[in-house]
């Protein structure tokens, strides 16, 4: 071989020997490498040993908790002291769930710090926690992040760089962790990343620290539940065998399965023992209606439960029981009623009491008398019906408000006084008050009020029992009219004798000692006047006598058409030429049985005084006629017996009379004119006249009105006269409402009763604005208005009037004590309009009435 191919041989084995020296260079720096992760890899899965084998023993020390604290405790050591981080802080939820505060905490060394931390809480609705609520696992904070929701809480966490999970439920997590690190020891402490090295030891520990927390809520909820339950038990059983309420349960055929002692002793049993044994059929052994028990059943068996079943019971002994039974029924799988629970209670003395209650309750209601009840301070709570229909004020209306309102402001303010003194110091008033009615009408009272007291003897209301006298003080009033006019008549009469007896003396000495005077002289002219005086003082006796109905009398039959007949011209000549004279004679008249020469002293008397008060003229009216009166009519005038009259009647269209005159007109001496001008003993002695004749007067009069005088005197028994049967033909019954308008409350009370005994509903009113009022009411029926047709204030025609502008069509009887004639002439009643005078008899009205109805 050439110098030349060895060289080239030596030059090729060299290079291949430097190529696999590279090829085991490389070779060798790999393994170098291979080794060096290699120890690496020991390191880490060495320090993941050590983190399972912690984490292992974190595990098995959390199983032995019972209690969150505990878990805490170790939870802190482990963040800080395997997983090497600075700072730990555990946060629970309150009671509330509204927030999240600190419960546990490691790694804050400087004690401002372990107690700024140790205060904080952390809002429910943060920003800062929100994600962590809708799936994120957890919320990092690193050194350098600028997220300003995260960022802010550095300083509240006191960490420069933290980590916060939820632990537990992560939609209501119980329990929130925070590990990081301060700014000054981050770099000696594991780093906060999101690397999975970073977060590996973490999420192992959040892992197995919210199963920790879970069991030991589940545990705790457990345990709870059974102790909730094994107090509910006991507090069952404690109000099962305690209960004053009987509690039991029964199968469907009627068998006790079990009671407490309150049901036997509703029974009439010692121990429920002797019920489960004793009872065996509760249908007839219990029930005394046993259909009463198939009625329970019905209801049941719709799978509803039952309250308040009240049933009458047999007891153990026989005797009768009530008991209110309230039931839940429980069926099987099969839809059968498998048994019944219940509860039982002893209602018979509530049921005694209720019995008791509603009878008293029946009495109030349907009391005669006013009840009012109020409580301490005067505060109306109740009144009854009879309250109601008497004032025209509803309970509504009157809730609330003081009795005081009800006041017409007649009586003494003393009185109040006295008597709020007397019911306040725990005693009983009575006495009497005058009252306003809703529509203004007054009407009187007798009350008695007295204190309600409770159990302990306090007051804590007032009862007012109230009677209304209203009709027995007008008829009292009436009464004592009666007594005074009767009084004053025997006065009258003992002096009219009297002086009788010295005008005899005085005259017959003056006449004898006249004969001896000479005529002309001055004593025959002196002796002349005491004779002229004496005989004008012997007509004033004789005015007296007739007033106190001693006067002799000496009646006979007479027809008052007849006898005024005889009387117009004088009675003519007697008023004078301006004052017109009208008579209105019913031919058919009754005779009477009278004193001729009486009657003519009425007249006259009657005519004088409608002369003086018609001083510019105007119309007298004399009119008989036959009248009937009936009990209903004389039960509110005293002086008017039932029976037949015949009715003389003397109107004027002079000035009329107010009511305090016309009270007082019959009193002798009384009078209106001036001194001189009258003796006040006319009408005296026409009240005598009349009553001495068993008769009775009625006036009627308004000022600016007139007066009408209506003498009534019995019909003469001897007597007879055509259409006597008619006057005496049952009243016709009526049907249908009226609506009487009244202002005198004796005849609107008297009209009221008349119009009932007919048959007719009433509605009925003091005044024309009260009537106005009830028409406007479109819900009211009315058929026909009854009405005054001289009222104070609007007068009948006025009120009918505005009425028929909203009501046209409705039918009216207008009623006066004034003739037709006299309310037609002052254009008070149209032409065609119908009417009736007063006083009216059951059977005229009722005549008038159903002739009214059915006028087209």
């Amino acid at each position: 071989m050439s110098e030349s191919g060895k060289d080239m041989t030596q030059a090729a084995e060299l290079e291949k020997l430097r190529r696999e020296n590279e090829i085991l260079s490389e070779q060798v720096k790999r393994l170098v490498k291979a080794e060096s992760r290699l120890y690496d890899y020991q390191e880490k899965l060495d320090a993941q040993v050590k983190e399972y084998s912690e984490l292992y023993d974190l595990s098995r020390k959390l199983s032995t908790c019972t209690e969150l604290p505990a878990i805490f405790e170790l939870a802190t050591g482990y963040v800080t002291n395997s997983l090497n981080y600075e700072r730990v802080l555990f946060f629970h939820k309150s009671d509330d769930g509204a927030a999240y505060a600190v419960c546990a905490c490691d790694g804050y060394y400087d004690h401002e710090e372990e107690s700024a931390v140790s205060s904080l809480s952390i809002p429910r609705k943060a920003p800062f926690l929100a994600p962590l609520f809708s799936g994120e696992t957890y919320r990092i904070c690193t050194e350098g992040s600028r997220q300003h929701a995260l960022s802010e809480y550095r300083a509240k966490l006191l960490m420069n760089e933290y980590l916060l999970c939820a632990l537990g439920n992560p939609s209501d997590p119980p329990v929130l962790v925070a590990v990081g690190n301060s700014e000054e020891n981050a770099e000696f402490n594991r780093r906060v990343s999101d690397s999975e090295e970073a977060l590996f030891g973490i999420g192992n520990f959040v892992g197995l620290l919210s199963s920790a927390i879970e069991n030991l809520i589940h545990y705790a909820g457990m345990k709870k539940a059974l102790e909730q339950e094994r107090l509910a038990e006991a507090k069952y059983r404690g109000i099962f065998e305690n209960a004053m309420e009987g509690i039991f349960q029964t199968t469907p055929e009627g068998k006790f399965l079990s009671c407490n002692f309150a049901t036997a002793a509703i029974l009439g049993y010692q121990t429920p023992e002797e019920v489960l044994e004793n009872v065996v059929d509760i249908g007839p052994q219990l029930y005394v209606d046993p259909k009463r028990r198939d009625e329970l059943y019905a209801l049941m068996s719709q799978r509803q439960n039952v309250k308040n079943f009240e049933v009458e019971f047999y007891r153990n002994d026989g005797s009768r029981i009530w008991v209110n039974l309230s039931t839940r029924p429980t069926f099987d799988d099969s839809g059968l009623l498998a048994y019944i629970d219940g509860i039982m209670q002893d209602i018979t003395e509530r049921k005694r009491d209720e019995d008791a209650l509603r009878k008293l309750s029946q009495v109030v209601e349907q009391s005669p008398v006013s009840i009012v009840i109020t409580d301490t301070s005067g505060r109306i709570e109740f009144v009854n019906p009879k309250f109601v229909q008497l004032t025209g004020y509803t309970l509504e209306e009157v809730m609330g408000r003081n009795p005081r309102f009800l006041k017409s402001g007649k009586g003494a303010p003393e009185e109040s006084e006295r008597l709020w003194q007397t019911i306040t110091s725990g005693k009983v008033w009575e006495g009497e008050f005058l009252n306003k009615k809703k529509n203004g009408e007054l009407f009187s009272e007798h009350a008695t009020i007295s204190p309600i007291r409770n159990k302990k003897g306090m007051v804590t209301h007032y009862l007012a029992v109230k009677e209304d006298i209203t009709e027995r003080k007008l008829l009292e009033t009436q009464l004592f009219q009666s007594q005074k006019m009767e009084s004053i008549g025997r006065l009258a009469g003992g002096v009219a004798h009297d002086f009788n007896n010295m005008l005899s003396v005085i005259l017959g000495c003056a006449q004898l000692a006249l004969r001896d005077a000479q005529e002309g002289t001055p004593l025959w002219q002196d002796l002349d006047q005491i004779i002229h005086a004496a005989k004008r003082s012997s007509d004033i006796t004789r005015q007296l006598l007739a007033f106190s109905r001693n006067e002799v009398i000496a009646p006979r039959e007479v027809n008052l058409n007849e006898h005024f007949a005889e009387m117009q011209k004088t009675l003519g000549r007697l008023i004078g030429e301006d004052i017109k004279m009208t008579f209105q004679p019913d031919p058919e008249l009754w005779p009477v049985n009278a004193d001729t020469t009486q009657l003519d002293q009425i007249l006259v008397n009657l005519a004088v005084n409608a002369r003086d008060a018609m001083e510019n003229g105007g119309v007298l009216t004399v009119a008989t006629a036959n009248v009937t009166v009936d009990s209903s009519y004389s039960q509110y005038h005293l002086d008017a017996s039932p029976g037949d009259y015949v009715q003389l009647s003397v109107s004027d269209t002079g000035c009329g009379m107010d009511r305090d005159t016309i009270d007082r007109i019959f009193e002798p001496f009384f009078t209106t004119k001036e001194v001189g001008k009258g003796t006040g003993l006319g009408l005296a002695t026409v009240y005598g006249i009349v009553r001495q004749h068993n008769g009775f007067i009625n006036v009627y009069s308004e000022p600016g009105q007139g007066t009408i005088f209506q003498i009534n005197f019995p019909r003469f028994a001897g007597g007879a006269a055509v259409g006597e049967n008619a006057a005496h033909d049952a009243a016709p019954a009526g049907s249908g409402t009226v609506l009487l308008v009244e202002d005198d409350a004796l005849v609107r009370k008297m009209t009221l009763r008349a119009l009932r005994d007919l048959g007719y509903t009433v509605i009925h009113a003091s005044g024309a604005d009260d009537a106005i009022a009830i028409c406007r009411d479109g819900g009211t029926r009315i058929d026909v208005i009854l009405t005054d047709v001289v009222m104070p204030g609007m007068n009948g025609k006025e009120m009918v009037d505005v009425i028929e502008s909203f009501r046209p069509g409705l039918k009216v009887l207008f009623m006066s004590g004034y003739t037709r004639d006299l309310v037609a002439q002052r254009g008070v009643v149209d032409e065609g309009r119908h009417f009736i005078q007063k006083p009216f008899d059951l059977q005229s009205l009722g005549r008038k009435l159903k002739e009214t109805l059915q006028d087209r």
